[in-house]
C-alpha cells in the first residue's frame, strides 16, 4: 500500500484508482499477472537469457536503472513467450521495490539496448497484447518512469516507434531519448552504472560488473523463499474485480498529512 500511495503522491483519489487500474488488469489477464511463481520455467527462461538486467547502482539522484535487451529473446525457444517476459519482468520490478525504495521515491530509467533485434521480434505481439501490456506498464504500475533511452535502433528504429510510441502517454514520449552510440548514452548515464560488457576496453573504473554476475544475483533473489511466498500471495488469483459492487459514494480525500513511514 505504501508503494501506491508514494506513486499516487498520496491522493487518495489517485491511489484508489491506481489499486482499481491493477486490479482491472489482473481480471482482464491473469496470463501475465496472476500467481506469479519465480520458479517458473519462463520466468528463470527469461531471466537466463540477459532479456532484462535491473542495475545494481543507483545515480546522484537516487534513480534506478533498468536495461531490457529485446534482441536476447530467443524466438525459437517456446518458453520465452509473451506471457513470460511480462510475468518475468513485473516479477523482477517487484524484487526491487522490496530491496530499495528508491524506484519509488526517485524513479526509474528503462535503457532498450535494440541489438539483435528483428522485425519478428516486434510482430510476435498483437495489437491487442501491445495494447494490454502498455496499459500495465502506464496505468498499473507504482513507481515513477522517469525516461526511455533507447540504443542502437539501425533500421528497425523507425518501425519500432511506429508500433509503440502512439501507445505512451504524452509525458513519456517526451522522456524518450535515441542513441546511436554509446557514447552518447554515457553523456547521460555514467559509466559506472553500466555491466563491463557495455564499457570500453580501456575502461578501469567501477562498473556494475558482468552480465552473468548480474543475472545470477537477480536469479537468487527472484527464487529465495520468502520473496517467492509474498509474490504468490500478493499475486493470489483472489485479487480481482467486480466494478457492478463499486461504491461511488466514498468522499475523496487526500492522505498527505499522514505519517505512513
Amino acid at each position: 500500500m505504501l508503494q501506491v500511495l508514494r506513486t499516487a503522491k498520496f491522493s487518495q483519489l489517485r491511489a484508489r484508482e491506481l489499486i482499481e487500474n491493477i486490479l482491472t488488469m489482473r481480471t482482464k489477464c491473469p496470463e501475465y499477472m496472476v500467481n506469479l511463481d519465480t520458479h517458473e520455467p519462463g520466468i528463470l527462461a527469461m531471466i537466463d537469457g540477459g532479456t532484462m538486467l535491473p542495475l545494481p547502482k543507483t545515480d546522484k539522484e537516487g534513480r534506478s536503472y533498468f536495461l531490457i535487451r529485446m534482441g536476447m529473446v530467443d524466438l525459437s525457444n517456446p518458453l520465452m513467450t509473451v506471457a513470460n517476459e511480462m510475468r518475468a519482468s513485473l516479477s523482477v520490478q517487484q524484487l526491487l521495490k522490496e530491496k530499495d525504495e528508491n524506484c519509488i521515491v526517485n524513479g526509474v530509467v528503462l535503457i532498450f539496448d535494440m541489438t539483435g533485434m528483428q522485425a519478428k521480434h516486434l510482430t510476435r505481439m498483437s495489437s491487442d497484447e501491445r495494447k494490454n501490456t502498455n496499459k500495465i506498464y502506464q496505468e498499473c504500475n507504482t513507481g515513477r518512469i522517469k525516461a526511455f533511452h533507447m540504443y542502437n535502433g539501425g533500421t528497425l528504429l523507425e518501425f519500432t516507434l511506429s508500433i509503440f510510441k502512439p501507445l505512451l502517454k504524452k509525458k513519456y514520449s517526451e522522456r524518450l531519448h535515441l542513441h546511436d552510440t554509446m557514447e552518447s548514452l554515457y553523456k547521460v548515464i555514467p559509466m559506472e552504472l553500466w555491466p563491463d560488457e557495455y564499457l570500453p576496453d580501456d575502461y578501469k573504473g567501477p562498473s556494475a560488473g558482468s552480465i552473468n554476475d548480474i543475472k545470477a544475483d537477480i536469479k537468487q533473489r527472484l527464487m529465495e523463499p520468502g520473496f517467492r511466498a509474498r509474490q504468490l500471495d500478493y499475486t493470489h488469483e483472489r485479487y480481482k474485480i467486480d466494478k457492478t459492487k463499486k461504491d461511488n459514494t466514498i468522499v475523496n480525500e487526500s492522505f498527505r498529512k499522514l505519517n505512513v513511514d
